[in-house]
């Protein structure tokens, strides 16, 4: 009995398990069967192998990219080399003493406009004042003895070497007088051109002594425009030309003419450095303000011009992204002077080329591009 139930068990448990499957399968894993496809309805994306055609993209990736383009345009060269310079008076001196003595009068205030030749500070001067007037006293009473030393003279009673001792004193004294004047002209220190005081540096009673600086004078009515150009441009005729420049602050545009290059290079920079007048009309603008200056370096010369940012740097030089029968196309050029938008190209691309300007991260050689404006 015990033999014939051990069978049954033996026989029963893989029965059980392969009926417990069985139920498993025909309750959770239900098998899923695709739809019959009719005919026409089939993916236009996928042939007959059920492959996607070559040169699709998942996604719409296929699809033109919308880009900004410039068409590449021909500009004169003087509109294209920008450089910062400064504005320099054309006159600044720092007023100093040359004599020591005490202030007495202060006749100017700070900021003021002055005139050439009019007193600023006048120093204490009666002690030279004194000196002059009996300098002055002594000279009558020699000149006098000379008059009656030449008449002796002529009649022989004086010998020729007292008539001379007589003179040599009154040419000595002649010429103290005048050194006097000129140190008592001194003790007024006045302003040696026309311009604009700035702060003073003593006070009223002040004991200045020689090279003691009382304030600055600065001509603003007259700036120069000095600005660095690189070494390239050492042999084209830049003198008397005209440039153009712009300050903070303001959106005008000043014109100043070049009367001055350096004729010495800077071996550090390689740049040579060149000076411009400007009238200052009404005294906008002030010596130390930054100048953006466009210069005529070409003569008048034209070359290809596109926007900055169209321009891609690389380790090779620079390219730009031109747009040709509809596809992206990166072009390697050669890059010149540079304004605050532009940028010239003297080669790899030609007048009317269309310049891509947008969208440079995402291009690829051979992309297609639809242009969205001009």
């Amino acid at each position: 009995m015990k033999r014939t139930q051990k069978i049954l068990l033996y026989i029963s448990i893989p029965a059980l398990l392969v009926l417990s499957i069985f139920v498993y399968n025909s309750i959770f894993r239900k098998p899923v069967t695709a739809p019959e496809t009719a005919i026409g309805s089939a993916n236009p994306m996928q042939s007959s192998t059920g492959q996607s055609p070559a040169g699709a993209r998942p996604g719409g990736a296929g699809r033109s990219l919308p880009v900004s383009v410039y068409i590449a345009q021909e500009m004169a060269r003087e509109d294209g080399s920008m450089r910062i310079g400064n504005l320099v008076a054309n006159e600044r001196v720092d007023i100093v003493s040359e004599l020591s003595g005490r202030v007495t009068n202060i006749n100017f205030r700070e900021g003021e406009s002055v005139k050439s030749g009019q007193i600023l500070i006048k120093l204490n001067d009666d002690e030279l004042l004194v000196q002059l007037t009996k300098a002055e006293y002594q000279y009558l009473l020699l000149e006098q003895r000379l008059e009656r030393q030449k008449i002796l003279l002529e009649k022989d009673a004086v010998s020729r070497e007292d008539y001379d001792k007589v003179l040599t004193e009154y040419n000595v004294l002649k010429q103290d007088i005048e050194q006097l004047k000129i140190r008592v002209e001194k003790m007024k220190i006045r302003a040696p051109f026309d311009g604009v005081v700035g702060f003073r540096d003593i006070s009223l009673g002040a004991f200045l002594q020689p090279n003691s600086k009382v304030t600055n004078l600065v001509d603003i009515a007259n700036l120069i425009v000095e600005v660095a150009i690189p070494e390239k441009y050492v042999n084209d005729n830049l003198l008397g030309s005209e440039l153009q420049f712009t300050v903070e602050g303001t959106s005008n545009n000043y014109f100043a003419r070049i009367y001055a290059v350096d004729p010495q290079i800077d071996i550090k920079t390689r740049t040579i450095i060149i000076r411009a007048r400007y009238k200052n009309s009404g005294s906008r603008l002030r010596p130390g303000m930054s100048a953006r200056v466009t210069l005529n370096t070409g003569g008048g010369a034209k070359n290809v011009y596109v926007p900055n940012q169209a321009v891609v740097p690389d380790v090779k030089g620079r390219s730009v992204w031109v747009l040709r029968g509809g596809k992206a196309k990166l072009t390697p050029v050669q890059t010149g002077s540079r304004t605050a938008d532009m940028l010239e190209v003297l080669s790899g691309i030609q007048n009317g080329d269309t310049v891509i300007t947008t969208g440079l991260m995402q291009l690829r050689e051979g992309i297609a591009v639809t242009p969205v404006n001009l």
